[in-house]
């Protein structure tokens, strides 16, 4: 069984070792790229949200690599991704190609622990619980290190870069405990700031594809960084297992802090992006970012609440849609001038104090 799945930024190297904690043989498609678009767009339904078409290019690749087995994760609720998994394999039989495709759901982890991956790889379900638990630790460490890289980069942009892929290279080999532990470590000194401190902080919230994945984004972290700001994040890989898991408080602080905004959830993760923004602004970042996929209602919704927010607040809001037409040019230039804006702000505040 040669199984893939689609990237998930730094995460997907976590995700990749629960696999082969479970005894798969992972085939990674290629970094996600202009063709791995370009394959999900001639394939998809033309007006589907964008992470449906980069997840399906991601299969196509795989595909082309020698996967026999796709994974994918399934929801329902209300929000396009429940359908996903479904029309994404009808679109991939066309293709003609030989495969089994598996809709993995993340409501019921009892189900996930007991019957899909025992049944799937042959497993027992107390192997499979040793597997997330480890998988949460080293998800832990790929949302410590993407921290500890936004910070740096921040105030030390080139040496954070020069620094990035043997971090990486640390992350993928790191499989117990002990190893994980080191890691971390390590990085907490690669990563020091010897007292420096970036000049500028803004809260990064939104879908949560879209807020974790560097393709998806357009690396909206590094362009902020070498602007000389921080991006501060909650969404990861993580804390959504703790979600699932039910023991992730700062879910339930999102979802009672957005209740002044929105009073019923419209779907997909709008309670959480408000719930977070309030969070952030509450913590002092001077500004938000907002991202989201082009056409996703459940945002839509989100940044009506965030407008509102931004002007009570006074914290300026910056939110950008995404979809196969995106022109990094522009989006540079957009966050040129909010960063712009934010040091203006930041001056005046200055002056304002003295």
């Amino acid at each position: 069984m040669k199984v893939a799945f689609p990237w998930f930024g730094y995460d997907t190297l976590a995700l990749q070792g629960f696999l082969e904690d479970m005894g798969a043989e992972v085939v990674l498609p290629p970094s996600t790229s202009r063709r791995t678009m370009e394959l999900g767009v001639k394939f998809a339904p033309e007006l589907i949200c964008m992470p449906f078409k980069i997840t399906l290019g991601n299969f196509i690749e795989a595909l082309e690599e020698g996967a026999d087995t796709l994974l994918m994760a399934a929801g329902a609720r209300k929000c396009r991704f429940g359908y996903y998994h479904y029309l994404q394999e009808r679109a991939l039989r066309v293709l003609g190609k030989d495969f089994t495709f598996v809709p993995i759901t993340q409501y019921s982890a009892y189900d996930f622990i007991f019957r899909l991956m025992p049944g799937l790889f042959g497993v027992s379900s107390a192997r499979v619980m040793r597997g997330v638990y480890l998988l949460l630790a080293k998800s832990a460490l790929t949302r410590d290190f993407r921290r500890l890289l936004n910070r740096k980069r921040a105030v030390d942009f080139d040496q954070a870069e020069k620094l990035k892929e043997s971090a990486i290279a640390m992350l993928r080999n790191a499989r117990t405990l002990r190893e994980i532990k080191n890691v971390r470590r390590e990085l907490g000194r690669m990563f020091a700031l010897n007292g420096r401190k970036p000049e500028l902080r803004v809260g990064l919230v939104g879908e949560i594809f879209f807020t974790v994945d560097q393709f998806a984004n357009q690396e909206i972290e590094r362009e902020l960084a070498r602007l000389g700001v921080e991006v501060v994040f909650e969404r990861c890989l993580y804390n959504h297992l703790r979600h699932l898991l039910k023991i992730d408080f700062g879910y339930l602080r999102s979802r009672r802090l957005a209740r002044s905004y929105l009073k019923e959830c419209p779907g997909g993760e709008a309670l959480r992006t408000t719930g977070e923004a309030i969070w952030f602004i509450r913590n002092r970042v001077d500004g938000l970012v907002h991202v989201f996929p082009f056409t996703c209602m459940p945002e839509n919704i989100a940044l009506e609440a965030l407008q509102r927010l931004s002007e009570r607040a006074g914290v300026p809001l910056l939110s950008l849609s995404f979809d196969e037409h995106t022109s990094s040019t522009g989006l540079i230039t957009r966050l040129e001038a909010f960063v712009e804006l934010l040091r203006r702000r930041q001056s005046a505040g200055r002056i304002s104090g003295n």
